[in-house]
């Protein structure tokens, strides 16, 4: 296994995906600690300033992660399906041999890695940015990296649909950028719907990406030192059983179906 992630990783290194991952990073966060910077009349105690950390820290989650990683996670999985197909190199897999299903998983993994590195850098801009221009007080780092991780994991689980989609269509890469990017609009729009009628309000866990959000919201609402929410607010937030059989549910049918799609293309 070890092996083959090295090598999808030697085939993406013409792609030049990592330096372009690592800018994208780098954008998003600058523009947070801004809007961040611009907001802040507060009293300038220790608890003010760090809650001023805590919202540059959320929004770069809620819209920099939530929003764009998973339009890059469509991108890069559309790039990872792909070469082998564009490259006609299936029989030469197939006379190693390699196994499809371990050929996904392979595929899988190295989107998390990406996935990982797209969210930490993010982290790590975040905090460089919010201390370079006096954005707040930059404050439990382990937790945040660590949760930042947990939150990496889960944003690649809720794209598996995307992946699903696009081993299925099996199209051009402008076909799978646009399913990636409506992905993300279909949930926001979710968001939308949900929010002229609050009937509806329990309904948008069930998108696993909005999944995400939520239950990341609540956890670092349970974190922050003032809490100033109403309480309705928490009805938007699952419970971590609630999260974790979503993102459950979401990975084994994504799998089984990427699994099923993926052997079709490789008979």
């Amino acid at each position: 296994m070890p092996e083959l992630i090295a090598c999808e990783f030697l085939k993406l290194k013409r792609r030049k995906i990592l330096p372009a991952v690592v800018a994208l990073a780098l954008l998003f966060p600058l523009l947070v600690v801004f809007v961040t910077r611009s907001g802040m009349n507060g009293d300038g105690s220790l608890s003010y300033l760090q809650g001023r950390f805590d919202y540059s820290y959320t929004l770069m989650l809620s819209y920099g992660l939530v929003l764009l990683e998973p339009c890059l996670l469509g991108v890069l999985a559309s790039l990872l399906f792909f070469q082998e197909r564009d490259n006609d190199t299936f029989k030469n897999i197939r006379a190693i041999p390699v196994a499809a299903t371990k050929l996904v998983v392979t595929k899988l993994l190295v989107l998390l890695i990406y996935s990982l590195i797209y969210t930490l850098a993010n982290v790590c801009f975040t905090v460089i940015f919010t201390w370079i221009f006096d954005a707040g007080t930059v404050y439990g780092l382990v937790f945040k990296f660590g949760f930042a991780c947990m939150f990496s994991v889960g944003i690649t689980i809720a794209t598996l649909p995307v992946v699903v989609f696009i081993v299925y269509f099996n199209k051009t890469y402008l076909i799978s950028m646009l399913l990636s990017f409506f992905y993300s609009v279909l949930s926001w729009a979710a968001l939308v719907v949900v929010s002229m009628n609050e009937s509806l309000i329990k309904i948008i866990n069930y998108f696993p990406v909005l999944c995400m959000l939520n239950w990341s919201s609540g956890v670092m609402i349970r974190q922050m030192p003032q809490r100033n929410l109403a309480p309705e607010a928490y009805d938007l937030v699952p419970s971590n059983p609630e999260a974790a059989l979503i993102l459950g549910i979401t990975l084994a049918v994504s799998l089984w179906l990427i699994f099923r799609f993926y052997r079709r293309w490789t008979r």
